[in-house]
């Protein structure tokens, strides 16, 4: 019991850190906002061992222009594929990344952030409680569980619903 909350708070951690920071990039609520032009993108193909074929992946770099002023910045990668010469809006991080603001992407991102909380708050009571968790003597703390993951969990999967038929749509 222990060992299965803890793999559940530590997958819930790592998806949630993930997300959250994506998100907020992606809205445009960190980083430091501005214009990215395009100059190039590069396709490239990945072979997994034993030959067979992986996922493909595109670089694309560029120039940044921050919105607030200051000399661009060169060689920024951005992390969505463009033709060359586009002008995006973006976000971009401390590592050189930018984010397209895209208020559609970040609601995914999100989503993903609450599943994340959804998963700590199933796998917090077994690592603290371990085995004990299940007897009678927490049925309150169980019914509360029950209502937070259920609380986290629906608006997890509308929001990954609706931004999942917003792209699709547009």
């Amino acid at each position: 019991m222990r060992f299965g909350g803890a793999l559940l708070v530590l997958g819930g951690l790592v998806l949630g850190t993930f997300g959250a920071g994506v998100s907020a990039y992606s809205s445009g609520a960190l980083g430091t906002r501005g214009t990215f032009t395009v100059e190039r993108c590069e396709h490239r193909s990945t072979t997994q061992r034993g030959g067979g074929r992986g996922a493909d992946g595109v670089d694309c770099t560029g120039s940044f222009r921050p919105a607030g002023g200051g000399g661009a910045r060169q060689g920024l990668s951005v992390d969505r594929e463009y033709e060359a010469g586009r002008r995006v809006d973006v976000s971009c991080a401390f590592a050189d990344t930018c984010y397209e603001i895209d208020r559609v992407n970040a609601s995914g991102w999100f989503a993903g952030f609450l599943a994340a909380l959804a998963m700590v708050c199933l796998g917090g009571p077994g690592v603290v409680r371990g085995a004990t968790w299940r007897t009678e003597r927490y049925e309150r703390g169980r019914a509360i569980q029950r209502r937070l993951v259920k609380g986290l969990l629906w608006p997890a999967a509308g929001l990954l619903a609706g931004c999942v038929l917003l792209r699709l749509a547009l």
